[in-house]
């Protein structure tokens, strides 16, 4: 009788388990297959380059795109599509599932390409990230420099510092040089809204000047409160007559090239700012907007003149050369 009890109770268990399944799996294909509305018409999904799945599913779930970033996560490597998911922008606009949207971000059609720029590059490597992008028109792969400034109607002596540096949404098969127009137009209304800021300590005479302050501050250090103090660095010596001695204008004065010696720094080049003073012929990098910002407003009651990298992206400021030397000697020589 007992035997015949557990029986019933494990038959009872067993179905129990199955309904429970049964269930699982109808909710998780309602999940994964039913097309579900966009909260907003026609969102805008990015997709940066070097987003992993993780943040994607983030992103969607924030959005409201789907209910649960984990089975987003699951079903794509079960489908082979994790690996696949393509950099860009995604206009959503009619009702999808959770597997129509893994579909239509992995199928490396992006309605629109993301092509990102950072601060702190210079042209060269701007024009290496727009060869690498395959799904764009290469019509600058051959120009020298010059006749990319020719093509763009660009009145400076240099590419270097004029593309802003941010990411860039344009559709497949537009052309790099589209980029840099884009780039370039960008800059320009930055920096005009900049110039208009600057303080009655700065000491550029004009916009390109700015640019190419802005563009030392920015390889000099990527903190936004130490950019102010090295502008007014720079800005103290240009307004005394002294040399810059501003380390990476010398780099690039000697083609970045990997290992420098002391003997480089002899080196004439017109980049040299120990040898010569005033600032660098041009900028040297793309610089961001908070080295923009920077270069153009200084502080006004300050009389800093040296500082020496200490570590972990900070700065130890100087007002004198003996302040200076031992703090050369407290950072630098460790």
């Amino acid at each position: 009788m007992a035997k015949k009890i557990n029986n019933t109770s494990n038959n009872r268990f067993l179905k129990f388990l199955l309904v429970f399944f049964i269930l699982i799996a109808f909710y998780t294909g309602y999940e994964v297959f039913y097309p579900q509305a966009i909260p907003n018409k026609n969102y805008q999904l990015v997709i940066s380059k070097g987003d992993n799945l993780h943040k994607v599913a983030r992103k969607l779930s924030k959005a409201s795109l789907i209910a649960y970033p984990r089975l987003f996560i699951i079903v794509s490597r079960l489908t082979g599509k994790d690996t696949k998911v393509t950099a860009g922008m995604y206009i959503l606009a009619k009702p999808m599932s959770m597997f129509d949207i893994i579909q239509r971000i992995t199928n490396g059609k992006p309605d629109e390409i993301g092509i990102t720029i950072l601060e702190g590059w210079n042209f060269k490597q701007v024009r290496n990230v727009l060869y690498s992008e395959s799904q764009i028109l290469h019509l600058t792969e051959s120009m020298s420099d010059q006749q990319i400034r020719e093509r763009l109607k660009i009145d400076a002596p240099s590419m270097e510092g004029l593309i802003y540096p941010a990411t860039y949404f344009i559709a497949p098969n537009q052309s790099d040089l589209e980029i840099m127009q884009n780039g370039y137009k960008m800059l320009q209304d930055k920096i005009g809204d900049v110039w208009s800021q600057r303080n009655q300590q700065s000491q550029v005479k004009t916009s390109y000047e700015l640019l190419t302050l802005a563009s030392l501050i920015q390889k000099e250090t990527n903190d936004n409160d130490d950019m102010v103090l090295i502008s007014t660095v720079f800005n103290n010596r240009l307004k005394i007559g002294m040399r810059l001695q501003d380390d990476p204008a010398v780099f690039y004065g000697l083609n970045n090239k990997p290992r420098i010696t002391r003997a480089d720094f002899a080196i004439d080049t017109p980049y040299n700012t120990y040898l010569h003073s005033g600032l660098p012929p041009t900028p040297i990098c793309m610089p961001s907007l908070t080295a923009l910002k920077a270069a153009a407003m200084p502080k006004l009651e300050s009389n800093v003149l040296y500082f020496v990298a200490i570590g972990k992206g900070k700065t130890k400021f100087s007002s004198t050369y003996q302040e200076h030397s031992k703090a050369v000697n407290q950072y630098l020589n460790k």
